[in-house]
């Protein structure tokens, strides 16, 4: 046995403990993904205007707007014709299409059978992230999304005080 491998068999056994635990290693949760397609808003149109969460609409934060996620969830958004990527915070609820006619506003959550085929909005991103993202002058663009759900809260309390 060389001088090597006795002085690397020592070392190993002189830091390996009987009376240790072994390290369990922590376990990540993958990312959620979705792909769909992205719309920007908000150039300038609605600076100021409350947003879903409560608080003003700054189209040069990088924020979005998604349907059912957590508001203050980061999103890693990746533009899937150029590759770039943007990271964005969700504080609004969309997209949506909401049209006025006769006198009667309508909101469409969904893509409706007659609208354009490209429409399958999974989340609006504002002209900050859109510029981040090099989309600002398509409109829509094909997206991928990666987002990490929080831990989910018990249903009961392990500890409960009794007065």
């Amino acid at each position: 046995m060389s001088l090597v491998k006795a002085f690397l068999l020592t070392a190993v056994a002189a830091s390996y403990q009987v009376d240790s635990t072994p390290e369990v290693p922590s376990v990540e949760v993958p990312p959620v993904q979705q792909t769909g397609v992205a719309s920007w808003y908000g150039d300038g149109k609605f600076h100021g205007d409350v947003t879903a969460n409560g608080e003003e609409f700054d189209p040069y934060e990088y924020t979005c707007a998604h349907r059912s996620l957590p508001f203050n969830t980061v999103i890693l958004v990746e533009n899937r014709s150029n590759g770039r990527r943007a990271w964005c915070r969700v504080n609004d609820r969309g997209p949506y299409i909401a049209e006025h006619t006769d006198g009667n506003w309508s909101i469409t959550t969904h893509r409706p059978a007659d609208a354009d085929w490209r429409w399958r909005g999974i989340i609006d991103l504002s002209i900050a992230t859109a510029r981040k993202l090099h989309m600002q002058n398509s409109g829509l663009r094909s997206v991928h999304l990666r987002y990490w759900r929080r831990n989910p809260t018990p249903f009961f309390n392990l500890a409960v005080l009794q007065p």
